[in-house]
């Protein structure tokens, strides 16, 4: 039992690396969605104010997954709901209320995305848990309205790109996004840019993206409309860290790193 405590704090621990382990700006990722053509193709512009982190616990491996815009992620990568972290230099928004969005705008493939956008996430009540200017983990406290999907695009699709987007959430969404999405809504042919004009949800304050084809051995069809995502255009690539554009850094989230400490410490007593 002690040696799964410890198993379990040094994956924490890992967590907390991985979550400010990217080195990325707010300008990296505005022109990484360019390049992917996610502007046009999923929202009319994109100013963030803020780098949305996103972190998945590989499946099979265990080990934690940091998201730079633009990465090739393995359907084992993305299998698990992510981790996500918000940093920014914005203070206001720490007492803010988020609305946090995952689509598909490739279905069920990108050169015949018919089934487009797939909903993949749509979780509102979030809010930072910690520092923003230092990277906040992001909390749900109440339950998705659409629950994580996990990626699967079909047999024969080239990779899909599966964009997140954070929103501010308006006092009045739990009252008005009934109206237009619910638990039974089909998560085919969605607009994530219709429903934010719809609900009141204005434009995103931070976003990032992530690529993923379909495994070698994959049998299902390419005319499915469940998780089926489009590839990006070829020239694409993960936002570059070598040429920063913005004083905007992801740091150290050292609440975070001190929490996990003391969770070790406790962990080790009993060994």
């Amino acid at each position: 039992m002690f040696v799964q405590l410890l198993a379990i704090a040094t994956l924490a621990a890992s967590c907390v690396y991985a979550q400010n382990s990217t080195n990325f700006t707010v300008t990296d990722v505005e022109q990484a969605f360019q390049a992917a053509k996610i502007v046009p193709d999923v929202l009319p512009s994109f100013n963030p104010t803020g780098i949305l982190n996103v972190v998945f616990l590989d499946n099979t491996t265990g080990t934690s997954v940091n998201v730079t815009p633009g990465a090739n992620l393995t359907r084992e990568q993305n299998a698990l709901r992510p981790q996500v972290f918000l940093t920014t230099n914005d203070t206001s928004l720490a007492q803010q209320t988020f609305v946090l969005a995952m689509v598909d705008p490739d279905a069920p493939t990108p050169q015949n995305p018919t089934a487009a956008q797939i909903r993949h996430l749509l979780a509102p009540g979030i809010q930072a848990n910690g520092s923003v200017t230092s990277g906040a983990a992001l909390v749900n406290n109440t339950p998705a309205i659409s629950d994580f999907l996990r990626p699967t695009p079909p047999a024969g699709s080239d990779p899909h790109r599966y964009i997140l987007l954070l929103f501010v959430q308006p006092a009045n969404f739990t009252t008005v996004a009934p109206q237009f999405v619910n638990s039974s809504t089909p998560i085919s042919n969605f607009n994530i840019s219709l429903f934010a004009q719809e609900v009141g949800l204005g434009s995103p304050i931070a976003g990032n993206f992530f690529l993923t084809g379909p495994d070698a051995n994959s049998t299902n069809s390419t005319n499915s409309t469940s998780t089926a995502s489009g590839a990006a255009s070829s020239s694409t690539s993960p936002a570059s860290s070598n040429t920063p554009s913005s004083s905007m850094r992801v740091e150290i989230n050292v609440a975070s790193l001190t929490a996990t400490a003391a969770f070790l410490g406790f962990v080790m007593s009993f060994l």
